[in-house]
This record gives structure tokens, sequence and C-alpha cells, in this order.
């Protein structure tokens, strides 16, 4: 061959086979490599870090050294090997940086390309230093064109394989076909990039001998040697990755399992795991030991002897929940009696769940049981609290904490003309009106939920029924969790409040009939009576001072009778005064008080202070009668009962409401009449159940309290412009 003449090259086919093989087989690993890394921490991530660069890094300068080792020219070949080892070192660099890239907890854009560029520029770079590394008589050139395209190819199918390695490092991901799918995918890929290098070169012969000085000859026993070290180390790598993974997963389900097993013992429900056919027991807390009396390792020797200590009337229907658990139908709320060695009985609530494994089919079956013996015997007592209110004239109804009838007795059933099949298990929500149950009931409820009695009124209109008044009063139930049921006891007040109204009409009508007929007797006795003593008054005068002055014991006789008769003006004017002032209708409520004090000090001696708001003006009449009265009765109960000297009245008036305060500093009454925060029940006397009734009708409030230091009568009464 002369100097200059192209020298023509030929492939091995089945080494060329071979590199690709190696190709997938590298990126296979590198997934594999890439999950590691990815899952592992601390000096472990650096080690398979490390560890998975080299592994990738000989896969990949294997697959490329392979290929040129496939390609064959007409003269001897041989290799520098410091120059081979540089394109090693360089694919193990850019295997490190990918693995770095692809194992950060995310991936960004400018990342992923940063990376993509220095791996495909790595292997585009160990692949060209390998062809330097060619030592034969003759020179080598490439096609600028060929050799860019290689470059962009790279970096492409780095970019690739970097999504790829992103997407299937997670443990559970991509484990199968998947993986198999994306490493022919970037194998082949990676494969492309090499042979679109190799066709970028042109071999001329040349008479000038290579430097041989750290040169060797590769052999075709040397070349298979090389691909099965490749292929072996990679098998070490995703081996050695498997191992390591099920020594972490089981360690990990050990941790986990001793973590379940602290937090089941400690829970107050039984917990059972045994295998899909249920003929061997996996795991059971140590609860069970509480609610069937046995040790746990009996049941560990024999699964299914639990069902000896259930009821014998249970039994069958525990035996057919284990059949359907079996085959493979979850069932809940089966409840079952179990009876302990020393002949105690429990109530428990069972569950059971199949689970399959990712083929869908049964691989284990797990079981609770919960103690519902409390619960049991509080059901019994409630249909017992039931039983007994079901002829009860009240209507009864018992609501759970999820506003739900329990229970509804005859005279509810009856008021609301309905059946128990429409009360018993339906919302509140459902059967009463829903506005009146998120404006009121709802909110009484949550309060007796609570702990709370609650008692109001509401008016309820039923179109059998009309409009009628109910009286409803909440207790709340306690249970082993609290307060878990609310009794609700209604009456039908509609005939006492219409009798009480009645009453209250008829009262104020004889208040009314009283205030006119003291109006006419004051007005009598100052128009007609009064006159009658002025004139009788006037004609004593005159005979006395007609009667000699011989006659002293006439002139005696007829001066008593003229004081008598003086007296006796003065009593009539008092007596008309109080029963009613005409300065009440004249001047107003304020004067006709201050009108009053002056004669009651003096009849008295109780010296009384008084304070008038300026904003109080006029009153309805009715209204200034009542507040009048109330003095009246206060300053009698003051002058009877109290011993006090000093007296103090209050009237003060706001936009809201007008204030009456009457107090003394007396001794009070006395604290067997008393409340503990010093109120009185209206039962005392005349005067106290008057004065209510006079402020009850006006629509006002009447408070007394009483203390050993004294007492205040207040009355309130809200202001309607």
């Amino acid at each position: 061959m002369s100097s200059g003449a192209v020298m023509q090259g030929s492939y091995n086919y089945g080494l060329a086979a071979l590199s690709v093989f190696i190709g997938v087989f590298a990126s296979y690993s590198a997934f594999d490599l890439a999950g590691r890394v990815t899952s592992a921490h601390g000096w472990i991530r650096s080690a398979w870090l490390a560890g998975g660069a080299t592994a990738m890094g000989f896969g990949i300068w294997s697959m490329h050294f392979t290929g040129m080792l496939a390609f064959s020219l007409p003269v001897p070949v041989a290799y520098d090997w410091p120059t081979v080892l540089l394109s090693l070192a360089t694919a193990i660099f850019s295997s490190a940086v990918a693995l770095y890239v692809v194992s950060r907890p995310m991936m960004g854009t400018a990342p992923a390309l940063v990376g993509s560029v220095v791996m495909g520029s790595g292997i585009a770079a160990l692949h060209y230093i390998g062809m330097a590394a060619m030592r034969f008589p003759g020179t080598c050139g490439f096609s600028p064109g060929l050799v860019t395209l290689s470059v962009v190819l790279a970096i492409l199918f780095s970019l690739a394989s970097f999504w790829l390695a992103f997407h299937f490092r997670a443990e559970a991901v991509g484990t199968g076909w998947q993986r198999v799918v994306g490493a022919i995918f970037l194998g082949a890929a990676i494969s492309v990039m090499h042979y679109t290098g190799m066709a970028a070169a042109s071999f001329n012969s040349s008479l000038v001998l290579p430097d041989l000085s750290h040169a060797v000859s590769i052999s075709s026993l040397g070349t298979v040697a090389i691909g099965v070290v490749t292929l072996m180390v990679q098998t070490l790598a995703v081996s050695t990755s498997f191992v390591d993974r099920r020594f972490a997963a089981q360690s990990l389900e050990l941790q986990t399992s001793k973590r379940f097993r602290q937090i089941a013992d400690n829970l107050p429900i039984v917990l059972a795991l045994a295998n899909a056919d249920f003929t061997e027991l996996l795991y059971v807390n140590r609860t069970c030991q509480q609610i069937w009396g046995r040790t746990v390792e009996s049941f560990y020797a024999e699964p299914l002897s639990f069902l000896e200590r259930i009821h014998q009337e249970d039994r069958d229907h525990v035996k057919d929940f284990i059949q359907r658990l079996i085959a493979g139908h979850s069932s809940e709320n089966l409840e079952c009696r179990v009876v302990r060695p020393d002949g105690s009985t429990s109530w428990v609530a069972c569950r059971g769940y199949l689970i399959r494994d990712a083929e869908g089919r049964p691989y284990r079956l797990v079981g609770s049981a919960h103690d519902i013996t409390d619960r049991k015997r509080a059901e019994e007592r409630f249909h017992e609290y039931e039983k007994a209110v079901e002829g009860v004239e009240e209507m009864i109804v018992v609501v759970d904490r999820e506003y739900r009838y329990l229970l509804a007795n005859r005279a509810f059933l009856n008021f609301r003309k309905m059946k128990r099949e429409q009360v018993v298990g339906r919302l509140v929500s459902e059967v009463i009106e829903k506005e009146i149950f998120d404006r009121v009931v709802k909110e009484k409820l949550d309060e007796c939920f609570g702990g709370n009695v609650v008692k109001y009124e509401l008016k309820f209109t039923y179109p059998d029924w009309g409009e009628r008044d109910l009286l409803i009063t909440y207790f709340p139930v306690e249970g082993p969790a609290g307060v878990e049921r609310a009794a609700c006891v209604i009456r039908d007040i509609t005939d006492r409040k219409r009798v009480d109204a009645e009453l209250r009409r008829l009262s104020g009508q004889i208040l009314r009939s009283q205030d006119e007929e003291r109006r006419r007797i004051a007005r009598e006795l100052h128009d007609s009576t009064g006159q009658d003593l002025v004139a009788l008054a006037t004609i004593l005068s005159q005979l006395h001072a007609s009667i000699p002055s011989s006659s002293k014991k006439l002139r005696k006789f007829a001066s008593q009778c003229q004081a008598l008769a003086d007296r006796s003006i003065r009593e009539v004017r008092t007596l008309s005064y109080l029963l009613h002032p005409p300065m009440l209708d004249e001047a107003g409520l304020g004067d006709a008080i201050r009108h009053y004090l002056d004669g009651f000090t003096r009849r008295t001696g109780i010296n009384v202070a008084l304070e008038i708001s300026p904003r109080l003006g006029r009153m309805a009449p009715d209204l200034e009668v009542a507040l009048f009265r109330v003095v009246q009765e206060g300053l009698t109960n003051t002058q009877r009962h109290s011993g006090s000297l000093q007296a103090r009245i209050r009237i003060d008036r706001d936009p809201k409401e007008i204030t009456l305060e009457i107090s003394d500093s007396g001794s009070g009454i006395p604290g067997s009449q008393r409340k503990q925060d010093g109120t009185l029940s209206f039962e005392l006397g005349v005067g106290i159940p008057s004065m209510q009734e006079r402020v009850r009708l006006i629509g006002g409030r009447l408070e007394i309290e009483s203390r050993s230091s004294g007492t205040t009568v207040r009355v309130m009464i809200p202001i309607d412009e």
C-alpha cells in the first residue's frame, strides 16, 4: 500500500453487537444506580455515588472501546494505554456528573441542560480520546460536520438519559419492563453516537512508523475479556444494588414492625394479622388478653381457637364472618359476645379486611375487635329509659351528638301525627322545620352537649294544631366518652299561657279598677267629705265664739270638737292624697313623688334622698301610676320592716330603659328567706307580689336584693319610643 493511500476499514459485527449490548446493560445499571444514590444519605450516598460513577463510567467506556475494537484496518493497530486510561477517567467523571444531577431532590431545566452538556461533551471526549490512543502506520482525519453531529447527538442523548434516569430512579418506579425499554433506548442512542463518531474518521496509510513505547496490542481474546469483565462489573453493580435494596427494605420493615408493635400493643382495640387462609396468625396485640382472658401465645399456637370463647349463639355468625373474609369480602360491624374463662361476658364489634398483593392475589387478612360492653349495657338501660317514658304525658325524645333521634315516646308521635319509623333514626332537621333547627334548636342542643341543662320556650305552628307554645328542656346524658345524648322533655304550655294571659288581663283590669276607685274615693273625700268637714269646723268655730266666757265647760267642749274637726280635715286630705295624688295627673311623677316624700318624712321621721334624672319627662299615665305605687309600697316596707332612718330613691332614664331604685340601710330580710345571691322569691307578704304584678303589667322587670346591710328594690322598664 502506497503512502497516503486511503485505508478501508471493516467491522466485526459480533463485537459491534456486543458493544451495543454493553451499552444497553450499562444504561440499565445506570437507572438502578441512580435509584440507590437517591435513596441513600450521608457517607453511604457518597460511597454509592463514587462506586456508581465508576461502574457506569466503565460500562460506557467499555461500550466505546469494544466498538473501536470491532473496527479493523488492513494494518496492525495498537493502543497507547495512558491515553486509554485518560478516556476511562473521562467516562467516570461524566458518569459522576450525571448521577449527581439525577439524584438531586429536584431537577430543574438549567441543571439538566448544564449536566447534559457536561456529560455529552465527556462522552464525545472519551470517544475521540480513545481514537487518539490508536497506534498504526498511518494518519487519521475527521469530517467536521460528522464530528459536530456526534457531539450534538451525545448532548441530546445525555439529556434524554437524564430524564429517563430521573423518572426511573425511585425504588418502586420503572422496576419492570419500563426500565428495560428505557435501557434499550438509551443504549442504542449511545451506540448511534459512537458509530457516528467512527463514521467521521478517515484513515490514510503512511511510511512513518508509529510510537509504540506505551502501546499494547489487544487480541481477540483480550477483546472478549474486556467485554466479559465489563458485563461482570455491571452485573456486580446491579447485584450489589439489589442486595443493598433488600437489606434496606428489610431494615425498614423491621423498624416499622417494631414501631407498629409498640403502638399496637398500647391500643385499646384488638389488632390481628393472618395469612390469606387464616391458617397462620402472624401478629396479634396484647389487648386480646384483656378481652378473651387468654395469652397471646395460645392464639399463635392455634389461630382459630379464639372461636372457643365466642358465645354459642354467636359462633356461627363469626364463622360465616371469617369465611366471607377469606373469600375476599371485607366485613364490618359484626357484634358478638366473648365468654371469658371466669364466666364473665364481653361484647365486641369486629371488622375484617383482605389485603391483596401487586398481582391482585389474596395476601393477608387484617382484623380488629373493639370492646363495646359499656355501650351495649347503656343501650339496654336506654331501652328500659324508653319503656318508662312511653306512657308519660309529656313529649320526650332523645337525640345523639349527630342530631339524630334515638327515641320518641307516644306523646311526641301523637302530637306530630307521625309514626315511630318516621322519627327514630332520622335527623332532627328532617323532622322539624330546618329553619327552626338552624336558628334555634342546634344552638340549644350544642349547649346541652356541653354539659348544661337548657330550658327555653318556642312557638311552633302545625297545620292541624295551629300555633302552639312549647316549653323545652334538654338534659345531658352521660356515657363512657362524656355527654353522648340529649334527653328532651317537651311540654305544650299553650293553654297555660292563655290562662296566664287571661289572669294578667284580669289582674290588670282589677288594678286599673282599684286605681279608678281610689281616684273616685279620693275625689269624694276631697270634694265632699273634706268640704263638709271644713263647714263643720267653721260652724264649731262660730259656736265657740258665741258661748259666753262664763260657760267654761261648754267652751272647752266646743274647742275640743273644733280641734277634732281640724285633725279630721288633715287626715282626710292625707288619705285623699295617698289614694290618688292629684299632682300625679297635673305635674307628673317627679313632682308627685317630691310632694309625697314631704308628708312621708313628717309622718315617719325617715329622711329620703331623691335623685331624678332630668331626662325623665312625662310618661304614659299607667306607667306613672305604677311607678308611684311601687315607691309607696317600697317606702312602706322600709318603714315597717327595716328599722332604717335613711332611704334613697333614684330614677334614671337612658335611651333603652327607665330604672327605679329604692334602697335603705336597714337590717334587711332574714337570711332564711333570702337566696344565696341575695335575691328573694316573691312569696313574702302582699306588698311584694302587688309590686311585681304592677311592674309586669307595664312590661317591666322587678328585682329585690336584700342583705344584712340593707334592701334594694329595682324596677327596669324597657322604653318603646
